[in-house]
């Protein structure tokens, strides 16, 4: 299997078909949680927004990384979390109602946000080279095809269809998760030659952005006085990122399968402090009774 097939056919359809699997389990009223919880949503988009992209510029200036790691890194902190992080909230017995509502808004605003944000960012790390030149217009375009359109249409078929959807909604999520991890061991295995280098050069800079990230986010949830399960699904909503929007971005749109194996290793690294969540929730939980009532 060649390089360009994954990056240009199969990475863009894999993406498409895990959104339009999110697509399948959004609701409006998802949406009209924004209304319901405003604080706790726009702390979520702000942090996602501006704190996780901060928090990157924080590890690439104390760990003086190298260029390319950098880039890596800012792409990373622009591709808010996905169907991942609902999974990992609702593990560690957070608000998984909030996580879904902040995937559901990010999954709007990603398609516009990355293109302008990770512009600008490179412009400013002094990445202006045609190597890592992004069309803003052009990079829109194609992200909205590829991950808007897909929750669009995956939104509307269980509007329409909700008992059919609802019956086939795990296994059609089991088959893509299936197939895009096939895909991505097929990345890793055609980018062997490069792994070992990315994985000694990047591991400090992923795993401190990431329990950094965490860190940041939970001490600002806990600040603003929000309650302990939204303050854990804030914690894990800006630390767990959509790999695989950030994969698609740096391998297809930008032809740079370097960027894309940081982005491949950063959501496999990622599942470190996030298990580590999981496990010190449900002892916490299960030790207190008085949970659900709090």
């Amino acid at each position: 299997m060649s390089a360009q097939l994954l990056n240009t056919v199969l990475l863009p359809i894999s993406l498409g078909l895990m959104m339009l699997a999110l697509g399948l389990s959004l609701q409006v009223k998802h949406f009209a949680n924004v209304i319901q919880h405003p604080k706790a949503i726009a702390l979520g988009l702000l942090m996602q927004l501006f704190l996780l992209p901060a928090t990157a510029w924080l590890v690439i200036a104390g760990l003086s990384v190298p260029a390319e790691l950098a880039a890596g890194l800012i792409l990373i902190a622009l591709a808010p979390g996905g169907a991942t992080s609902n999974a990992i909230s609702f593990l560690s017995r957070g608000d998984t109602a909030l996580s879904i509502s902040l995937t559901a808004v990010t999954s709007l605003i990603t398609p516009f946000s990355i293109p302008l944000l990770l512009s600008l960012q490179y412009q400013w790390l002094g990445l202006e080279t045609t190597a890592f030149d992004l069309p803003v217009l052009p990079t829109m375009f194609k992200l909205i095809v590829v991950t808007l359109l897909p929750v669009l249409i995956g939104m509307t078929l269980r509007h329409l269809f909700e008992r059919t959807v609802s019956a086939i909604q795990a296994p059609v999520q089991r088959l893509v998760g299936i197939l895009f991890i096939a895909l991505v061991i097929a990345m890793a295995w055609v980018n062997r030659a490069q792994l070992p280098d990315i994985i000694s050069i990047s591991t400090a800079a992923i795993l401190c952005l990431c329990c950094l990230a965490m860190l940041f986010s939970n001490r600002l949830a806990t600040a603003v006085g929000l309650h302990s399960d939204q303050q854990i699904t804030l914690t894990i909503e800006v630390g767990i990122q959509n790999a695989g929007t950030a994969m698609m971005v740096a391998a297809t749109l930008m032809q740079q399968p370097a960027l894309a194996m940081i982005a491949l290793y950063y959501g496999i690294a990622m599942n470190g402090p996030a298990l580590a969540i999981i496990g010190w929730r449900q002892l916490r939980t299960d030790a207190s009774p008085s949970y659900a009532e709090t």
